[in-house]
């Protein structure tokens, strides 16, 4: 089933006072939300949104983000994705169909609303775009785990190597 025929179904349950869970998909909320890796629940949208909250919002007609709230204005909420660096998405407040309520990683459920650890990441993440570039980039390098994998292409040149100090070693 595709997201423009899926979505729009979750979003019914959720005015329906259900919570969904879906799996992430993508990686613009990459390092926090992991694609095919973390699970999200989300829930109806209970209070005014603020700067830092994780919503589901339909940015045109069948196309929906979920990403964290940049920036809020009297009609219009300015959202990003934490893995982006310079896109943003606007819409309208009644576009915001969910608001993120838990965040499943590794079979252990982290409240948004009541963990700390959550709250002072999502105030720092905010705040920390001019830098974002940078942690992005540690995370991809060794979280990822492409410095092994970079390391992993050396081998065979050090396979080589042992094999000429063989070599020479019985001249």
């Amino acid at each position: 089933m595709q997201n423009d025929e899926f979505i729009p179904e979750v979003c019914k349950l959720i005015d329906m006072g259900h919570q969904v869970t879906i799996r992430a998909r993508g990686y613009s909320m990459r390092p926090f939300i992991e694609h095919n890796r973390d699970e999200l629940v989300f829930g109806q949208v209970k209070r005014p949104v603020v700067v830092g909250d994780v919503v589901l919002a339909e940015i045109t007609p069948g196309h929906f983000v979920c990403h964290r709230v940049d920036a809020v204005g009297d009609k219009r909420i300015r959202l990003r994705g934490d893995g982006n660096i310079y896109g943003t998405e606007i819409c309208r407040r009644e576009d915001v169909r969910a608001m993120l309520d838990a965040v499943i990683r590794k079979g252990t459920q982290w409240n948004l609303e009541t963990s700390r650890v959550w709250h002072i990441y999502s105030w720092l993440w905010v705040r920390l775009l001019g830098v974002r570039k940078h942690l992005l980039a540690i995370y991809r390098i060794f979280w990822m785990h492409q410095l092994p994998n970079r390391i992993r292409r050396y081998i065979p040149f050090k396979e080589t190597l042992k094999k000429v100090f063989k070599k020479n070693e019985e001249i």
